[in-house]
């Protein structure tokens, strides 16, 4: 089993990641709403949903919806709250973002660093080949990724932390172009500490515009956070990217 298989199922993945807000989806939608308004791009794939947290906010902003996800715990969760807000206009598959739906979308988004966590550059690359068999001509692509630099100059090694009795800490390190997270729990009923990794390859604005050229693609634009700033190497948070088909 891969690693994000294991870890995206786990209940603990959601203590994680408890603060994790709709606000900041909300950013982000507006964003997308800008360069991908939805009289040109109806049609939008979330390819890596997690929980669906983005696909929901976009179907309420009245986008039609699919939402894919490696995570059966995900995907059901995600079913679950379109259910319960009414949500007509998403559906959520369980699926490897590397084989493509049979489908063909009007826009395609992979959000919140859902990319790159194959050790292989080879299968991260068939990722991006199976966007573009998804695209229809002149559909667009885009990708929030982390800033590749700023992880490699900024990395925290350590921290700690505690979500109602449970503790965690945490260790990264980067080995061969790849940032890893060990997360280790205890307390509560955990009755020994259970550890969970997640690894990402830190790509950066000319690994993408080069695979974009061999895929297909042009790249279009660039931002640097979820306001639309500019994307600095040094200085911006994300490496959020737009590219068409």
């Amino acid at each position: 089993m891969s690693w994000f298989e294991e870890w995206f199922d786990s209940p603990l993945y959601e203590k994680l990641y408890i603060n994790r807000n709709e606000s900041e989806a909300e950013d982000l939608a507006l964003l997308i709403e800008k360069v991908l308004p939805k009289k040109t791009y109806p049609n939008v794939l979330d390819l890596g949903c997690g929980r669906g947290r983005h696909s929901l906010t976009l179907a309420e902003k009245g986008y039609s919806v699919t939402g894919v996800d490696l995570s059966p715990q995900a995907i059901l969760k995600a079913t679950k709250e379109a259910d319960k807000r009414g949500l007509e206009n998403v559906q959520f598959k369980e699926r490897d973002m590397r084989i493509p739906l049979d489908d063909t979308f009007d826009a395609v988004v992979n959000l919140f660093t859902t990319f790159g966590y194959f050790l292989e550059d080879s299968e991260n690359l068939k990722v991006l080949k199976s966007v573009h068999s998804m695209l229809r001509p002149q559909g667009r692509f885009m990708i929030d990724f982390l800033n590749a630099n700023l992880v490699e100059k900024n990395l925290v090694k350590s921290e700690s932390g505690q979500y109602e009795n449970i503790h965690f800490d945490i260790e990264r390190f980067i080995e061969d172009n790849m940032v890893y997270k060990k997360i280790t729990f205890s307390g509560a009923d955990i009755v020994e500490p259970v550890s969970y990794q997640e690894r990402v390859k830190l790509y950066d604005l000319n690994w993408f515009r080069q695979r974009f050229d061999e895929c297909g693609f042009s790249l279009k634009n660039s931002w640097g956070n979820y306001s639309g700033e500019e994307f600095n190497p040094e200085k911006s948070p994300r490496l959020i990217l737009l590219a068409e088909k």
